[in-house]
């Protein structure tokens, strides 16, 4: 029986766990929280995520409880379309994405976690690793040694620092706000309406209710007071300034967008990094919680084999293409959500469906699972 350690409890964490809890090994699970997350807001998991929710067997439950998308539109402040997307095109499935409260597709990745031993308010203090074992000093100050450790702490991750040293993160944007409303009635997709001043997103994530993230445009990293961000949104066309009669700054979540430059591999020796620990970035591809799940089914296939020594440079090698190739996209997209407005209007119109095509096709494919 092999000892694997797995630090963190968000999506990567959890998915990982649920993979390899029956496989014959003893599995611990830390997390810095009191207790699992209960607050949060949404998540827009395109196809590729869901593909391996499916893999997992618990696509079916997702779809359910979340809301499919089948569509993007990203409209003028005006509420005109600039372009108009045929996802189960671009996806070549029916139902391809989903829009999903965090909280629930969480819910969803803990029912039947029953093989696991968990420590809430938990963290690593320092680790020793070579190609045999890796030996954690906790945060209560005891220790023990564990054939395999997976650092999914997200994108400020402790296991990353211990084994890489500190890598500085790059700022991408600051300030962008997300919140949870009640679903208008008339928005049944991803629906951005974009002008000078910003971006305003509502992507639903139920029956009722949908989830909104927004990014106010500036020069520089300035920031705003939060009782006067969204100021310009107010003149947008409806559901907008209904929306915002309705929003509460303090029960919003503020947060500035950062970047995790590429690391030299994936973990070090029997330390195994996954999700935003390994490759953060900023949502402009929305790939975070399905590279994520990806990397949970990818890993979990590898440690199916006898000889973890070389796990590292395995699950590297396996995940590198997709992940430089969304990393390279992303960056892309970046560039052009800092266009002028009306330079970026003119972009959308004329070859806005076939970049979409382009930067999700080598994604629409699933790797040999």
């Amino acid at each position: 029986m092999k000892k694997i350690l797995i630090v963190g409890g968000g999506i990567a964490g959890i998915a990982i766990a649920r993979l390899i809890q029956h496989k014959g090994h003893h599995i611990k699970l830390i997390e810095k929280q009191a207790a699992w997350q209960t607050s949060g807001t949404g998540l827009y998991l395109p196809s590729n995520g869901l593909v391996a929710l499916d893999k997992m067997g618990l696509g079916d439950i997702a779809r359910q409880k979340g809301h499919c998308i089948n569509a993007r539109h990203i409209m003028s402040p005006k509420g005109k379309m600039i372009l108009d997307l045929d996802l189960e095109k671009i996806w070549n499935r029916k139902k391809p994405c989903l829009g999903i409260h965090r909280k629930i597709l969480h819910d969803i990745l803990l029912d039947s976690l029953d093989n696991v031993i968990t420590s809430f308010d938990t963290t690593i203090n320092t680790l020793t690793h070579n190609q045999q074992f890796t030996e954690i000093e906790f945060s209560d100050g005891t220790t023990e040694k564990f054939d395999l450790i997976i650092g999914a702490d997200g994108l400020y991750s402790k296991t990353r620092e211990l084994i890489f040293g500190k890598t500085p993160l790059r700022k991408v944007t600051s300030q962008v706000c997300r919140f949870i409303i009640k679903k208008p009635l008339h928005i049944d997709s991803w629906s951005l309406y974009v002008g000078s001043s910003g971006q305003f997103l509502i992507i639903p994530i139920s029956n009722d209710q949908a989830y909104c993230y927004v990014n106010r445009k500036t020069k520089g990293f300035k920031t705003f007071n939060t009782s006067v961000y969204m100021k310009p949104f107010k003149k947008f066309t409806s559901p907008i300034p209904e929306i915002l009669d309705e929003w509460n700054p303090e029960t919003s979540y503020w947060d500035d967008l950062e970047e995790l430059p590429p690391l030299p591999s994936m973990g070090k020796n029997r330390i195994v990094l996954i999700g935003d620990a390994a490759h953060g970035m900023p949502p402009f591809m929305a790939q975070g919680g399905a590279l994520a799940l990806e990397d949970a089914v990818v890993l979990s296939k590898l440690l199916d084999t006898q000889n973890w020594d070389d796990i590292t440079s395995r699950f590297s090698e396996e995940r590198a293409n997709r992940i430089n190739w969304t990393r390279i996209r992303n960056q892309k997209r970046e560039k052009l959500s800092k266009l002028p407005f009306w330079i970026a209007k003119i972009g959308l119109k004329k070859v806005g469906e076939k970049n979409w095509t382009e930067d999700y096709k080598p994604l629409s494919d699933p790797p040999n699972w």
